[in-house]
C-alpha cells in the first residue's frame, strides 16, 4: 500500500464507505466485506464506464413523470418533475454548468438503484433552507444621519402645487365624436 498513489488511497477510502453504507457492513475483516471489495476494486480498474446518455436519462425522467399522471398521482408527479428540474438546474461541486454530464449520471444511477420509482408511497418531506441572516442594521437612518429634512407643517399632505392642478382641470373630457 505504500507505492499507491493519493487517488488510490482516497478511493480505497471511498469504497470502504460506499460499502459499509450500502451492505451495512462495518467490519473490514468480514469475509463479505472483503469480497465487496474485491468486486468494487475490479469494477474500478477493469471496467470500460460509458459515458451516460443524457438523452434516453431524460426521456426515463419524463416516462416516469407521464405513468405518475396517467395514474393520477398528480401530487407525486409535480413534485418528480420540480424536483429532478431543480436538480438538473442546481450546480454541482467542481462542476461548471448546469445540466451536465454527472447530472445525468447521478439521476441515472438513482433511477437503476430505483425498484420502481412510480410505486412507492411518496410523501414531501419540506426541506429546510438555511434561514438568510436578517439584517436588523437600521439603514434608513444610517443614510439620513445628518440630513435635515423639512417636513413642512402638514408632512402627511402629498406635495402638489397650484399651476399642477390647474393644468390638470384643462383637459378635455374624451368623446366618442358623435
Amino acid at each position: 500500500m505504500t507505492h499507491w498513489t493519493k487517488l488510490e488511497r482516497d478511493l480505497e477510502e471511498d469504497i470502504k464507505r460506499l460499502i459499509q453504507c450500502v451492505s451495512g457492513v462495518q467490519d473490514e475483516e468480514d469475509a463479505n466485506f472483503q469480497m465487496a471489495m474485491k468486486f468494487a476494486w475490479s469494477n474500478f480498474r477493469f471496467h470500460q464506464f460509458l459515458d451516460v446518455n443524457g438523452h434516453k436519462v431524460q426521456r426515463t425522467i419524463n416516462g416516469v413523470h407521464e405513468k405518475l399522471l396517467v395514474h393520477s398521482d398528480l401530487v407525486k408527479a409535480e413534485s418528480w418533475k420540480r424536483l429532478t428540474e431543480a436538480f438538473l438546474n442546481a450546480p454541482l461541486p467542481n462542476t461548471e454548468g448546469t445540466k451536465t454530464e454527472m447530472h445525468y449520471s447521478i439521476l441515472a444511477v438513482l433511477l437503476f438503484l430505483s425498484d420502481s420509482p412510480s410505486n412507492t408511497d411518496f410523501t414531501e418531506r419540506p426541506r429546510l433552507k438555511e434561514a438568510e441572516k436578517k439584517d436588523d442594521f437600521d439603514w434608513g437612518k444610517y443614510l439620513m444621519e445628518g440630513e435635515e429634512i423639512d417636513m413642512g407643517p402638514y408632512p402627511d399632505t402629498p406635495e402638489w402645487s397650484e399651476e399642477e392642478s390647474e393644468e390638470g382641470d384643462s383637459q378635455q373630457p374624451l368623446s366618442r365624436g358623435f
